[in-house]
């Protein structure tokens, strides 16, 4: 069982160094940078942004967290990765290359997968919650183990009153919330290890920080700067390599835990 949790952690990190080989082969092959991470969804980089995104996301709601909010925290997380892998940014004008989908066929992917998330979001967070409730688990941890399917109903109702808007929003709203739940994260760790170790406090609430203030640059950055360039591209690579630091202090420091009892797991 620890070596399970400890594949599902390394996992994440090994797939995020996917992203980053893939994003840097496929920038040397066009002769140029995009200017977002998002934006290679546009081109060859396309299948390994979305697979890594997916699995990530996968483990992320597979991992179970050290108490009930932090898992509930990476199984929102862990959904909308693969919201944001589904629902693409807008294609820019730039190097994407031959062989990228056109805007009008990915509009129609888009409607089919997130319909299906949908209905895979509503089952998982059934499920658990099921599982939870007869193993005796009390309501607070029974509730929290649907969790993931709060983003999935949000997003089944957005869908059904404006799909179109869902189209063109849905994928940067997730990416911001995504890293919302992961900073949660990344402070509870900060305060939660503070009572045993002042070191392994400063180093979560240092990452934290570093990582709230490079996501809010990138929000204001979209929101404000007309023509980003490739500071977003920049600020988004931060982010992400910040958010694997996150995960490799966390697997470091539990890498030896066991498990305690049946709501938590080694890391």
């Amino acid at each position: 069982m620890r070596s399970t949790y400890r594949s599902l952690r390394l996992g994440v990190v090994i797939l995020l160094g996917l992203l980053g080989a893939a994003v840097v082969l496929e920038s040397v092959r066009l002769g140029c940078w995009l200017d977002s991470l998002s934006a290679y969804y546009w081109s060859g980089a396309r299948d390994a942004l979305v697979g890594s995104l997916c699995a990530v996301g996968a483990l992320l709601v597979a991992y179970t967290g050290t108490d009930d909010v932090e898992d509930a925290l990476l199984d929102v997380a862990g959904l909308l990765a693969l919201v944001v892998a589904f629902v693409p940014t807008e294609p820019r004008t730039g190097c994407a290359g031959p062989g990228a989908p056109s805007a009008l066929a990915v509009e129609h992917d888009v409607r089919t997968q997130v319909a299906a998330l949908v209905l895979a979001g509503l089952v998982a967070g059934t499920a658990r919650a099921v599982v939870a409730a007869r193993s005796g688990l009390p309501l607070p941890s029974t509730l929290v183990r649907a969790a993931v399917a709060v983003p999935a109903v949000v997003l089944a109702v957005a869908f059904a009153a404006a799909p179109q808007v869902v189209v063109a929003r849905a994928h940067d709203v997730a990416a911001v919330v995504l890293f919302v739940a992961v900073i949660g994260v990344v402070v509870r760790r900060a305060f939660d290890a503070r009572p045993t170790s002042g070191r392994w406090a400063a180093a979560y609430a240092t990452v934290g920080s570093a990582m709230l203030l490079t996501l809010s640059v990138v929000v204001a950055l979209h929101a404000l700067a007309p023509a980003w360039g490739h500071a977003v591209l920049i600020l988004e690579a931060a982010l992400v390599a910040q958010f694997a630091v996150s995960w490799v202090l966390q697997t470091v420091e539990l890498w030896g835990t066991d498990v305690v009892d049946g709501t938590t797991g080694p890391a």
